[in-house]
């Protein structure tokens, strides 16, 4: 899917914008610096329409004002020199001509100096002066000053102050500005200059501020559309991007120094507003075409992740470590010290030879670096280690992040995560492989009881005909006898299958230990005899009530008394106990063994093993596994205890109140 709005023809049109707007908002600035540079109104006076509440106002009061003390200290000399005459002259033309909106009055001892006409005193000259309309007067007797003129400029006290040194204390100065401008002189060409200029401020600062923030707006826009492309996943990156981003930087730093010293040689030209505003149109366009480019090569670099490896500084860096890599641990722990010492020798040199206050801070930052090194490094190892415990525990889906280490222990981290990948993917398969293996006995068994079971009801069927010889007899019970051992197998493996895969459904009822061992024990107690054991069983008087399964419970004790009958030795005594014990009932199942038993009791209850070796007897070697699967499914406790050809297998299971 394209993206239309960041099209080549959208950022073209937002580049010439921005440019655009750009070139108004510093042509407009240099305008305002211009017009406050040739004492023009400035970005003080914005929003101000009248032009005696202007600070321009004030700054041409205070030059008149600077003018009139000394045009005043000139009518005190007796005797003027040639240039100090001609320059009293121009100030007479200027102040006490009738032209003048400035109108002045000065007393100190018997010497009284005005342009007032008719003012005599100080009150008259006062009153003169308020009709006016702006005016200030001061008295140095008291040191105040009076007046309607906002004195915002401190040079106008002190140019007033100048008139009142060496013996002049006590002095008075009055002076009105005639607010109608009916005269023709530097006010009133002021207050003209004023009402010209004065809109351009107003509209350039709000055409400015617009400016300004459209310019922002096609910045945004810019920045976001910088590096796409028609697939939104891919950052389309260009030559200039491949430019190591020092060299980027130092172009810049090049053109703004040239543009600072360009700048600098034009500085004492006398340039007209219109020359201004084309040679800084022309530099700002300049200087946005290199900056843009740029910056947008910078966006591009940080969008594509490449901003901090394509610099020369990454390449320097990543060399380095390369090289560091390819030696073992401790030639780069011979470098790293052999590097250290020196540094710290070179500080200490410097810090108690010349005393530098850098080499002290250098001396110690590389006494204090590979302290936080080691440290760090021991956080590591220690995290590396409790990573290997978890893994050694079982929890093969542990991860390091890799973040959080440096070095040789990321490295580390990663191979060991590696290592638990492996194992859980191994476990995995093996899980796998069990499984199918489950599967393959089940639907095996499966597909063998159906015609077992014909075969079974065929024989039946058989025996059932009528009388034969006793050749046809023997072979119909060995038939019979075969196909019977055949079911019993093939339940077996059912119920492992069962087991293994947890498909087995339990439903956990109260059951009476004690009825249930006698139940059993009555079952075997013909099988038994024909094999020589005699049973001594234990029974507590009382029920003996446990919470399990009353099927598999019956099937776990029946694989047991069927173990005995099969394996232990006959004319020997089988010994049947149950007891309670610390609220666990606990049932305990002894005999001899026919044969010596070389397999350990973890082995004697897993599948398929059989304590004869030979596998001379008729069992399969589940019975045991299949005990001790269900006991544990149903809560209890399974263990096989081994005394040379004693054999005993204990159940425990906790005792419920009836």
């Amino acid at each position: 899917m394209k993206n239309e709005q960041y099209g080549n023809g959208y950022k073209i049109v937002a580049i010439l914008l921005q440019m655009v707007f750009l070139i108004i908002v510093i042509v407009i600035f240099s305008l305002m610096v211009s017009l406050y540079k040739r004492s023009m109104p400035g970005f003080f006076d914005i929003g101000n329409h009248s032009f005696f509440n202007s600070s321009f106002y004030m700054d041409n009061i205070t030059e008149m004002t600077k003018e009139l003390t000394v045009y005043i200290q000139l009518k005190d000399r007796v005797e003027k020199d040639e240039a100090g005459y001609e320059q009293y002259k121009q100030y007479k033309l200027k102040f006490d001509s009738e032209e003048s909106n400035y109108y002045y009055w000065f007393s100190c001892g018997n010497r009284l100096y005005t342009n007032m006409p008719g003012q005599d005193t100080k009150d008259e000259a006062v009153t003169f002066a308020k009709e006016l309309g702006s005016y200030f007067y001061y008295d140095d007797a008291t040191i105040t000053f009076q007046g309607n003129v906002k004195r915002t400029d401190h040079n106008l006290d002190l140019n007033i102050m100048r008139l009142f040194r060496q013996g002049r204390q006590g002095g008075r100065l009055v002076v009105g500005i005639d607010t109608s401008l009916a005269g023709e002189d530097a006010i009133a060409e002021a207050a003209a200059t004023y009402q010209t200029y004065s809109p351009w401020v107003k509209w350039g600062t709000f055409f400015a501020v617009i400016a300004f923030l459209c310019f922002i707006l096609t910045m945004i826009y810019l920045t976001l559309a910088a590096g796409k492309s028609d697939d939104p996943e891919t950052i389309r990156l260009h030559r200039i991007d491949y430019v190591p981003t020092e060299v980027h930087f130092l172009f810049f730093l090049v053109c703004v120094i040239g543009l600072i010293a360009f700048c600098k040689s034009l500085n004492g030209n006398d340039w007209g507003i219109s020359s201004t505003l084309i040679l800084t149109g022309t530099l700002v366009f300049l200087t946005d075409s290199v900056f843009l480019t740029l910056y947008l090569s910078a966006v591009r670099k940080i969008k594509a992740n490449i901003f901090a490896s394509c610099s020369v500084l990454s390449f320097s860096i990543h060399t380095l470590k390369e090289g560091m890599r390819r030696r073992d641990i401790a030639h780069r722990a011979l470098i790293w010290f052999v590097l250290c010492m020196a540094a710290e020798l070179f500080f200490v040199w410097e810090a108690l030879s010349k005393r530098r206050m850098w080499a002290i801070a250098g001396m110690l930052f590389v006494f204090v670096y590979p302290a936080v090194c080691f440290l760090q490094h021991a956080i590591e190892r220690k995290r590396i280690l409790e990573g290997i415990r978890e893994i050694s525990d079982g929890q093969l889906n542990y991860k390091f992040d890799v973040r959080e280490f440096g070095g040789d222990y990321r490295e580390m981290a990663e191979e060991i995560n590696g290592i638990g990948e492996g194992l859980s993917n191994a476990v995995d398969e093996n899980v796998k492989n069990e499984r199918l293996k489950t599967e393959l006995v089940t639907n095996v068994s499966h597909d063998i009881k159906t015609p077992l079971t014909s075969i079974i009801n065929y024989i039946s069927l058989i025996k059932m005909e009528g009388t034969w010889n006793k050749n046809v007899e023997n072979y119909v019970s060995i038939l019979e006898k075969k196909s019977q051992r055949l079911k019993q197998l093939t339940e077996d493996l059912v119920e492992v299958s069962k087991i293994t895969s947890g498909t087995i459904h339990l439903d956990m009822q109260p059951i009476n230990m004690v009825e249930l061992i006698c139940q059993t024990g009555g079952e075997f107690n013909e099988i038994f005899e024909d094999v020589g054991l005699t049973v001594v069983t234990r029974l507590p008087k009382d029920p003996v009530m446990i919470l399990a399964d009353g099927s598999r419970l019956w099937r776990v004790v029946q694989n047991l008394y069927n173990n005995v009958a099969k394996y232990a030795l006959k004319d020997t005594r089988v010994f049947v106990e149950l007891k309670i014990n610390d609220g666990k009932a606990e049932f305990s199942i002894k005999d001899i063994s026919a044969q010596g038993i070389q397999k350990t009791p973890q082995d004697l209850s897993e599948r398929f093993v059989r304590g004869d070796e030979s596998r001379g007897t008729e069992g399969s070697g589940l019975g045991l596994s299949i005990a001790r699967h269900l006991t544990n499914l149903m809560g209890g406790n399974f263990d096989i205890q081994l005394d040379g050809d004693l054999f005993t297998v204990f159940l425990a299971f906790d005792v419920i109140n009836p």
